[in-house]
């Protein structure tokens, strides 16, 4: 049968974003979370608390009506595991992440239960496998079962006996038009000690990936692996997936990362000015620093005269259903498995998008006008009162972004890194009125005061006839309206009734 399957991951708890309904509009077969269904963090021991995070994602309309009309398969990550990163060392919170599953999620048979190594489905582990007309799916759980990498301890990132699992279906791909395997952690991060994806466990990596070839890239070559975890949708041919170290058969199988369907992208703001390389042949299609609406499909397009083959039709899609947010198109047939390169393919995250780059490009670019403006009116003799205006304008720009950040927490994921930038760059167009018209206030307070030199003459007058007196009104005059002129200052010199001479800003 043909049918169409979408995928995603990483999805903000709770989130009301319209990329599910648009995941439903496309009426796919199956729709597969590969993790961080939320981002509760629950690390407890108290059951009915891992039940409420799935009511605060069931509380969402959009998420709601999707569940509720689509087939669904889901295993955890970390944050909907236990929290950030954790992995299955602590046994008790563990077991109860273990129940609240088994209670909340519907599931086909575990793995654990069909082999009979475990009779406790509660606190059995998640991985899993369906069949959808002739393609199997395989389901990992990388979780519950693994323990990171140490300098002294190579890790492991499932069981044993999840291991002769998961190598027992592979072993049957024969049976099957395609293979599907889900894994929730990255496949291609770097090796790296103590690393959260397959590159901080790089003996079970290897391992695998050696019987992947040694068998599927011997026989079928019909494995094709989907994962979530890296907020980012990504392909890569097969270039960068082969770990086997050997080059008598085909390892390298096509990879396809699917999210985020409501997160910002990998690292976030961290890595706004030194974006991390990926390792995907094409990918990143994602913004590191804003949040991103995405997820997949795959197509499955399989004849019924078995001579002939099938083929994958993939696409990646941003905020909606239609062909306008359509962000990767790929067509794979036949045998899709291929040899690995030596060098993989690299990719990076762009931090902004094109707009919300130039608008705060334009804000800091502001943020410099009100130093030339002090630094214009007041001089370089007056540099501290310069710099304690300066420091007011600095210090309105920081209560600015304060105010647009809270805005954004007010408006939740609604409030894109656009949006704020736009506010931002308002207000920073008002703090720089603000300084303007205080320095000017300032200016028009203390010109003459401190640097009007008066005509010695002047002090003179008292005492002498009218004649004299008007003499040296004249001189005073004149030499305010040259001061008048250099210091655009408005000057009047008139006698006062004592007899002296007052002169009026």
């Amino acid at each position: 049968m043909n049918f169409t399957v979408a995928l995603g991951s990483c999805s903000l708890t709770g989130s009301r974003s319209q990329i599910f309904q648009s995941i439903l509009e496309l009426e796919p077969q199956l729709f597969i979370n590969l993790g961080d269904f939320h981002y509760e963090d629950l690390v407890t021991l108290d059951v009915n608390e891992r039940l409420e995070a799935y009511d605060k994602v069931m509380g969402s309309s959009s998420q709601r009506s999707l569940y509720m009309r689509t087939i669904f398969s889901y295993i955890w990550d970390d944050h909907d595991w236990l929290a950030n990163n954790d992995d299955g060392s602590n046994i008790d919170a563990g077991n109860v992440a273990k129940q609240g599953y088994s209670l909340g999620i519907p599931h086909y048979n575990l793995g654990p239960i069909e082999t009979q190594t475990s009779t406790d489905e509660g606190t059995a582990a998640k991985y899993q496998a369906f069949t959808i007309g002739t393609v199997r799916f395989i389901i990992l759980d990388l979780r519950s079962e693994s323990r990171k990498s140490t300098a002294s301890y190579g890790g492991k990132v499932y069981s044993d006996e999840q291991k002769e699992w998961l190598f027992s279906e592979l072993s049957q791909a024969d049976n099957y038009d395609y293979v599907v395997l889900a894994s929730s952690r990255p496949w291609t991060s770097p090796d790296k000690i103590g690393s959260d994806g397959w590159g901080g466990f790089v003996s079970d990596r290897d391992e695998l990936s050696s019987f992947i070839a040694s068998t599927i890239g011997a026989g079928p070559k019909n494995l094709f692996v989907i994962s979530g975890d890296n907020h980012m949708v990504a392909f890569d041919d097969g270039s960068s997936t082969d770990y086997s170290g050997q080059s008598e058969f085909p390892g390298g199988f096509p990879l396809l990362h699917s999210g985020p369907l409501s997160n910002y992208g990998p690292g976030g703001a961290k890595n706004i000015f030194k974006p991390r390389e990926h390792r995907f042949t094409e990918g990143c299609m994602a913004v590191s620093s804003e949040l991103n609406y995405q997820f997949s499909t795959i197509e499955f397009d399989l004849p019924q005269d078995t001579a002939e083959s099938g083929c994958l039709r993939i696409k990646g899609y941003k905020e909606g259903s239609s062909s306008d947010n359509i962000i990767f198109e790929k067509e794979l047939c036949g045998e899709i498995m291929r040899d690995g390169s030596a060098e993989q393919d690299t990719c990076k995250m762009k931090s902004f998008t094109a707009p919300t780059a130039a608008m705060l490009l334009v804000a800091l670019i502001l943020t410099m006008v009100p130093g030339m403006l002090i630094l214009y009116f007041l001089g370089r003799n007056r540099w501290v009162l310069a710099l304690i205006y300066f420091g007011i304008g600095i210090l309105f720009y920081g209560i600015t972004i304060a105010a647009s950040v809270v805005g954004a927490l007010c408006f939740g994921e609604r409030a894109k890194a656009l949006d704020v930038s736009a506010v931002l760059l308002c207000q920073t167009a008002i703090g720089l009125a603000f300084v303007y018209i205080a320095i000017r206030r300032y200016c028009s307070s203390q010109y003459g005061k401190k640097d009007i030199a008066v005509p010695e003459k002047i002090a003179a007058v008292s005492g002498e006839d009218d004649s004299a007196k008007e003499s040296v009104f004249a001189l005073a005059n004149d030499g305010f309206k040259n001061l008048e002129e250099k210091k655009q200052t408005e000057i009047e010199v008139q006698p006062n009734e004592s007899e002296e001479i007052e002169v009026i800003l």
